[in-house]
């Protein structure tokens, strides 16, 4: 596997994470420090979940260049 190909894997998880990820983030609160009530903002999630692929990206030594908009499209093959 490339390392392209390892960082489009983990791009389509991101697109399937991040449309309940705000719920899974409170379903999930004891495995994190919320304590379950709180308001959860899908702009910043979805943009920790982008940075965070595009961090992976540059340890990689790549590029990626994923923007949140390729959250909800697809991208066409590079």
């Amino acid at each position: 596997m490339t390392r392209g190909e390892l960082l489009k894997i983990i791009e389509q998880n991101g697109k399937d994470y991040y449309k309940d990820a705000p719920q899974s983030i409170l379903r999930n609160k004891h495995m994190n420090n919320l304590k379950g009530n709180e308001q959860i903002d899908k702009n910043i999630v979805e943009a920790v979940i982008v940075d965070f692929i595009n961090f992976i990206g540059t340890k990689q030594g790549l590029d990626y260049g994923m923007y949140v908009k390729d959250l909800y499209e697809d991208r066409p093959n590079e």
